[in-house]
């Protein structure tokens, strides 16, 4: 019996001691572990960003191995570390592959940095019976670029138009509107706007500065401000916007500007747009005097009544008269008043002189011996002082003709 037990043990010794030689001989030709480490930006907001780091591990040997004290930092192209982060390890049974995955939410600091670089340290070893026999130092790294993340960013659309309003002696109310839309999963805000506004040949005749504001993702705001542009933009062909400002974008807690510039052109508005209210109220009337060397003399008085604020001018007037024989007319005295004035709030009264020779009243074929009236017909350029733009103003008046004043004064 005792024969048999020791028979037994020397065999399980040798056993054993076999056994052993080849697991040190399978540890001795142990192959490393494939190991694939990533590190994905899951998400990213104006507060933080969400890194999701899988490491995966393909044990080809004939024999588990196990993962322990896992650790990954992160840093930046400066050096500074951005997180760090241990990843459970365990057991990666032979001829499997094994993947282990965390999150972590990140803020970075300062400025966006350009690439990640995420160190992974740790061990790994084979197990028997329960025990570590053998251990292996464990090191990986992985550079993540962050330039997609810019380059996925897409400008606000930004749409620029004007509003124009008052006017007054000075210049014209002026206000600048923008509409700007956020395509972006991101917030960003829109900061130092301005609008100049220049004439198409470069005069700058205004500007208007707009409170910047921030525009949260996949929204859409308007932003205003209101000022003044000189008068002499009526006259130019196109008026020439430009936006200039900084679009701040905010990504895991940082701020990054960006120069944004916009031009628009608009046409300028015309003065009826922006007076309150037309001096359409206007009148002839004529006072007629008689002499034989000059023939009938009308004196013209042309009423109009400006219910604006600012002094407009009366420019380009012409008269004609033409006397009126039924439906028939024929121009018999053809003038110009001078320039004048249109005071603001008030009613201005502009007169001149028209004479009429005593030819012009000789009866042509299909006229009456006195015509039946006179037709008088008064063209006007309104305008305010300095500008080309203009506002046409016409007005007819009929008279009757003096025969009683005619024959008063040829008898005489």
């Amino acid at each position: 019996m005792k024969k048999i037990i020791v028979i037994i043990l020397v065999a399980a010794t040798i056993l054993n001691i076999v056994a052993g030689a080849f697991l040190f001989l399978d540890i001795q030709q142990m192959d490393i572990p494939e190991t694939t480490l990533t590190l994905e930006i899951l998400n990213i907001t104006a507060d933080e960003a969400i890194l999701r780091t899988t490491l995966s591990i393909n044990n080809q040997n004939p024999f588990p191995i196990l993962l322990k004290n896992l650790t990954m930092i992160t840093v930046d192209e400066k050096g500074n570390t951005i997180n760090q982060l241990a990843i459970p390890g365990g057991e990666t049974k032979a001829h499997e592959n094994k993947t282990f995955t965390t999150t972590a939410s990140i803020r970075f600091g300062g400025s966006f940095p350009l690439y990640l670089t995420s160190r992974l340290t740790g061990n790994f070893g084979t197990m028997f019976f329960g025990i570590i026999k053998k251990t292996f130092p464990l090191k990986f790294s992985i550079v993540t670029s962050l330039n997609d993340i810019l380059e996925q960013f897409n400008l606000p659309s930004i749409h620029l138009a004007a509003n124009f309003s008052d006017i007054t002696q000075q210049g014209i109310n002026f206000t600048g509107i923008i509409d700007i839309n956020n395509p972006n999963t991101i917030d960003i805000s829109i900061e130092n706007l301005s609008v100049d506004m220049k004439t198409e040949t470069g005069i700058p005749v205004g500007t208007v500065s707009i409170q910047g504001a921030s525009i949260p993702a996949k929204t859409t705001r308007q932003l205003t401000g209101n000022g003044w542009i000189l008068l002499k933009a009526l006259d130019a062909e196109t008026l020439q916007m430009t936006l200039t400002g900084a679009i701040v974008i905010y990504i895991a807690g940082i701020r990054k500007p960006m120069n944004v510039s916009l031009e628009a052109d608009i046409l300028p508005p015309r003065i009826e747009q922006l007076l309150s209210d037309l001096p359409t109220e206007a009148s002839l009337t004529g006072e007629y005097t008689y002499t034989l060397k000059n023939g009938l003399h009308d004196k013209i008085t042309f009423t109009i009544t400006n219910p604006n604020k600012l002094t407009l001018l009366a420019k380009d007037i012409t008269v004609q008269i033409f006397r009126a024989d039924g439906t028939k007319t024929r121009m018999i005295s053809n003038g110009t008043l001078s320039d004048g004035l249109i005071t603001p709030q008030s009613t201005t009264f502009l007169q001149g002189d028209m004479f009429i020779p005593l030819t012009q009243f000789r009866p042509r074929l299909g006229e009456h011996f006195i015509p039946d009236q006179l037709q008088v017909v008064l063209r006007s350029n309104v305008t305010i002082q300095g500008l080309n733009q203009t506002i046409w103003i016409g007005v007819i008046g009929y008279q009757d003709f003096p025969i009683h004043r005619f024959l008063w004064e040829t008898i005489s």
